[in-house]
């Protein structure tokens, strides 16, 4: 079979035959694949976006009058999806950073969520060991954020009971702490 001439191809793809595609395909398919990999730089998608211009053409259903019509169509188009998968790519980075950015999650914050919660359970823990005299009185200052009157009245107890009450609990509070930031130093000397 004699290979088809630049017009016969035209005129078959016109009229939608197979064999006049597979020409076109190898006529322009290499050009089109060096143009995608220039701007692109990025060989390994080059291809599918060389396939996705040959399927635009395709499904465009367009009759041309010539074929540099035909071949400018074929290129501005695979240059058209270039410029789409590029800027697509360059969303997709921007949402990728964005969310590594929002769940960057450091070594130093690890230990910071540690030290924060095990100070958190110390205190309760503290507060618990309290005496109930005491430990009432602090719930209802520090918790329920209420004064010394308000507690003093709630109690049934002098407003000079509820603030030496407090303050004693507090400085029971500042010891217990006190005590397992010494014995945390300790521990840390000890691995150091």
């Amino acid at each position: 079979m004699q290979p088809l001439t630049k017009n016969q191809i035209l005129r078959g793809f016109n009229r939608g035959e197979e064999r006049a595609r597979h020409a076109i395909y190898g006529l322009y398919h290499d050009a089109l694949l060096v143009m995608t990999r220039r701007i692109t730089r990025d060989s390994s998608s080059a291809e599918d976006l060389v396939n996705d211009t040959f399927e635009v053409l395709y499904k465009s259903n367009r009759n041309f009058a010539e074929i540099s019509l035909l071949r400018d169509f074929l290129f501005q188009t695979g240059k058209n999806i270039c410029i789409d998968h590029l800027r697509d790519q360059e969303l997709e980075q921007k949402k990728y950073a964005e969310l590594r950015e929002r769940h960057s999650y450091s070594e130093e914050d690890f230990y910071a969520d540690i030290t924060y919660s095990e100070t958190r359970a110390l205190i309760f823990k503290s507060i618990e060991a309290l005496p109930e005299k005491l430990k009432i009185v602090f719930r209802l200052r520090y918790f329920d954020d209420l004064s010394n009157e308000a507690v003093a009245e709630r109690l049934h107890i002098a407003v000079k009971t509820a603030y030496n009450r407090y303050s004693e609990a507090r400085q029971k509070l500042k010891w217990d702490l006190e005590q397992a930031k010494r014995f945390t130093l300790y521990l840390l000397n000890l691995l150091l």
